[in-house]
């Protein structure tokens, strides 16, 4: 099918939206601009520009509509559709009168139509012959900028980066989510402390959205089904570069009002409201795209959320090309990609077995599946006597690549789900990691690259992820970088007066207010910045342990100190809220006002200004339960030193020169004793270390030793952790894969997927009959001259029953195993045939090394294999065993 989206591309004039605030734009005709612009062709282009959020990481597409009118462009929030609805004809006359207007806009016009209508992209230079690359990336938030609210925090805002660096590189990539009604929602705290959620109905015609349709003008409706009933939605459509962000709706007049609600807030309601939300997202995203004749080859989860997108694939394969259920599963798994983000079991959704037979058992057996064959998929293979469905299992199920968001939540999640694939040790549990980075051109202040216009080689913005290149940074001088942060701190202290007062007019009594806000916040101090979700795991009061001793650091008159605080917590978390309470009934401590302040209603806007306001960005989560953290790079790229938790992100990140670490890289089993310790650590380096340093200061009245690690902050977080380098990761290691994989399992047929899940039901009917018969130490191996060495021979015998040896590896091992009985691996040796003894038993050899240290032994892994496994642990079948080094000869496998 065609699809006609309503949009501004170059048109002759604006086009006027109906009374739902869309356009359709079907009938106009794309032109070019002409010199000199009149105010008419100019108010068609910045509608160009506001429908795509290609300005939000532009700076000087947000200058151009600052410059036509500042005052209204504060009071619509740097929302450019609402900005144009309001914007007076004579006010855009007197603007574009002005050169200055006239000349960014000429500038700004032609930067953004090279940018969407390249010459050329890194993607297509480097993947020529690619052109049946196609992602379709499904996640249930996506922060792209405060006046689109569709997200609640760090998921969504990596999510919208994600789209960001997509688009940059040219990859071809869409987006599909949900578009809620009312978004998360808005924070304001009490004269308590206390948070209380508004939600607001937001207007769908102030974002910049497009009616999906189709080429009769018709608006293209999905559907799915729900117990009981069918449930209907819109596509909207947002662009963003050169990619799109689809996103259903079901706020419209064919569904019941309770279904319209579906689409009215994220992560909000019952848990059927939650499962109802997931199978739109999911079967309802695939349908979407389907409607619109996009043709994914590679599906990328992120989260859970959108797990069921698996089964709507399944489905349709079986319906389409009469593949059976386990063969459209290989053909599903073979380009899906699932990346994981929560450390924290209890954060992963699951649903009850009755919940999901009351949504899932009709619409089963409608598709031709038997029920309990997908239920088995979704449940742990302990059991555990839980009938708790895991979408996460799931979604490891459906795809043949898994990753983490750091190195540490890679480990993280491979302990969480090491059950998933029983027997695997632990380091090679098939969950990787790709580790988060944020897009650079969004976080960074403006500010600071105009200094880096000025000393870095020019073009830096095309090689974010060139570490050479950023050793430059030392060229800038500390004076100017100073005063720039200097400058950043002033506007932040600005921004969060002007909240403080908001709250302060809905609190505070009146003879107060003005006083409050005046002692607030001082820009001379060294100031530390949290803001993140609130979260108990993030312990926000951490800091907070020891009072006194905080006062006496916080009210040193020489060298004063101040906090700012900002965050939401859910509003079903209790134990969180209380922490912001606590927090706020710091700051109206006598020895506390002024030097601690809790600021509400958390968003990108306020987000954009402490991570490049701040002097120091604290991080407190506690070990391991930081997936990847990113508000810290945004803050290290703008020149904001961590000081954080040695967790998430910053275990690769810190290098003891751009930063400073809490604690080390243990972890406890004692929480008090683990808050106790850091609280600690955070104290003496506060004490001893960050305020010294920060307070010292050469005769130009700079701090040498305190630029010297801004620098070292920028000069190593910035090629690092960029999302450049992270979705050119995802190309690399998993799309590429994702897609060559996924044609070589369709092609002829669908064979190859046939003739592998043949295999691997073969494979687990007969798995039981492989037996470790022998583990033989040979002798000591030679070398060239005869000489006898310290390396010796291993020799095992194992019977494979019925099984090909061809369908099987066979490999050791080495590590050490610790009194608790938790093995540590120092590497994998692969082990070669020797030959068959008699009918279906096989040896084995390989050299292994000595080692004195002590628990010195060997695991031996017989594992299936076949070209066309995604890992080889897929299955989930293995026979091992464990033989200490010192006891070889001795072992008796049986």
């Amino acid at each position: 099918m065609n699809v006609v989206v309503a949009q501004f591309i170059g048109l002759p004039g604006p086009s006027k939206p109906d009374k739902s605030g869309n356009y359709n734009l079907r009938n106009e005709r794309t032109v070019r601009m002409t010199s000199p612009e009149t105010p008419g062709i100019i108010l068609t282009g910045l509608n160009r520009l506001a429908y795509n959020l290609w300005w939000t990481w532009h700076s000087d597409a947000q200058d151009l509509f600052n410059l036509i009118d500042n005052k209204l462009w504060k009071e619509v929030e740097r929302n450019p559709v609402v900005f144009l609805r309001r914007l007076s004809r004579e006010a855009l006359m007197e603007a574009v009168s002005r050169k200055e207007v006239s000349d960014l806009y000429r500038h700004v016009i032609s930067e953004f139509d090279a940018y969407c209508t390249p010459k050329s992209t890194w993607f297509a230079e480097h993947y020529p012959g690619w052109t049946n690359m196609h992602v379709a990336y499904f996640s249930a938030e996506f922060g792209l900028h405060e006046s689109v609210p569709i997200y609640s925090g760090g998921l969504g805002v990596l999510a919208g980066d994600h789209c960001k660096a997509a688009s940059d590189l040219g990859l071809p990539f869409v987006g599909v989510g949900l578009l809620y009604r009312q978004g998360y929602f808005q924070q304001q705290i009490n004269k308590k402390g206390q948070q209380e959620a508004a939600y607001v109905r937001y207007d769908f015609a102030d974002i910049p959205l497009k009616l999906v349709k189709d080429q009769s003008g018709t608006d293209i409706r999905i559907s799915i089904d729900l117990p009981g009933r069918v449930c209907h939605a819109g596509i909207w459509k947002i662009e963003i570069g050169r990619i799109s962000l689809f996103l259903l709706d079901t706020d419209i007049d064919e569904n019941s009002p309770d279904d319209r609600k579906l689409t009215y807030n994220l992560y909000s309601g019952d848990i059927e409201m939650r499962i109802s939300q997931e199978i739109l997202l999911g079967i309802g995203g695939v349908r979407a795209l389907e409607a619109m004749g996009i043709r994914a080859t590679v599906w990328h989860m992120n989260e859970g959320h959108s797990v069921f997108l698996g089964l709507e694939r399944t489905i349709n394969l079986m319906k389409q090309e009469g593949l059976s259920f386990s063969e459209a599963q290989e053909v599903v798994k073979s380009n899906t990609i699932f990346t994981t983000h929560t450390p924290v079991p209890a954060g992963n959704d699951e649903f009850s077995l009755i919940l999901m037979e009351k949504y899932f058992k009709k619409h089963l057996e409608k598709s031709g599946i038997r029920p309990h064959e997908f239920m088995r998929i979704g449940l742990r293979p302990t059991g555990g006597g839980s009938d708790m469905f895991s979408l996460t299992i799931l979604a490891f199920h459906f795809s043949a690549q898994c990753n983490g968001v750091s190195k540490l939540h890679g480990h993280v999640s491979r302990t969480i789900w090491n059950d998933v694939w029983s027997g695997v040790p632990l380091g090679e549990i098939p969950i990787g990691h790709i580790t988060n980075g944020v897009h650079t051109l969004t976080w960074l202040d403006p500010s600071i690259g105009s200094l880096m216009d000025r000393y870095l080689e020019s073009g830096w913005r095309n090689r974010l992820i060139d570490v050479d290149g950023w050793e430059r940074v030392y060229d800038i001088p500390d004076k100017e970088l100073w005063e720039t942060r200097k400058v950043l701190k002033e506007r932040l202290i600005k921004a969060i007066h002007h909240r403080l007062s908001l709250q302060a007019q809905r609190s505070a009594p009146l003879a107060k207010r003005g006083k409050a806000i005046e002692i607030a916040l001082n820009p001379d101090a060294l100031t530390i910045g949290f803001a993140r979700r609130f979260a108990t795991y993030k312990r926000a009061t951490l800091i907070f342990r020891d009072l006194e001793r905080l006062k006496k650091i916080l009210n040193n008159k020489e060298r004063p100190v101040q906090m700012i605080f900002a965050g939401k917590a859910h509003p079903a978390d209790d134990p969180g809220q209380s922490f912001i309470t606590r927090v706020h009934e710091i700051s109206q401590m006598k020895d506390f006002i002024g030097k601690v302040v809790m600021v509400e209603g958390y968003d990108m806007h306020l987000a954009r200004h402490l991570v490049s306001g701040v002097d120091i960005w604290l991080n407190t989560p506690r070990r391991p339960y930081e997936a990847s953290g990113t508000s810290g790079q945004k803050a290290g790229i703008n020149g904001v030193i961590n000081f954080s938790v040695l967790d998430g992100w910053w275990v690769e990140g810190f290098n003891g020169k751009n930063g400073w670490a809490i604690g080390g890289e243990n972890n406890f089993d004692d929480e008090e004793k683990q808050d106790r310790t850091d609280s600690e650590d955070i104290y003496e380096k506060l004490e001893n270390e960050i305020v010294p340093l920060y307070y010292t200061k050469n005769e130009e009245g700079i701090p040498a030793g305190w630029m010297k690690v801004v620098k070292e902050s920028i000069r190593t977080i910035m090629p690092e952790f960029s999302t450049e380098r992270m979705v050119k990761d995802y190309i690399y290691t998993m799309y590429i894969p994702a897609l060559e994989r996924g044609e070589r399992l369709a092609d002829e047929n669908f064979a190859k997927a046939k003739s592998l899940a043949e295999w691997k039901s073969w494979m687990k009917r007969n798995w039981e009959y492989i037996k470790i018969a022998s583990i033989e130490k040979g002798e000591n191996v030679r070398d060239d001259e005869g000489n006898i060495l310290q390396d010796y021979e291993i020799i095992i015998t194992i019977d494979l029953g019925p099984i090909s040896p061809a369908d099987v590896t066979v490999e050791i091992f080495k590590g050490t195993m610790d009194k608790k009985g938790e093995f540590k691996s120092m590497g994998i040796i692969p082990m070669r045939r020797l030959g068959e003894i008699w009918e279906g038993f096989y040896s084995y050899a390989a050299i292994v090394p000595p080692d004195e240290r002590e628990g010195y032994g060997f695991f031996f892994h017989v594992v299936p294999t076949h070209a066309d496994l995604g890992n080889k642990y897929e299955l989930g079948l293995i026979r091992t065993t464990y033989v200490a080094a010192k006891d070889l000869g001795n072992k008796d496998p049986s």
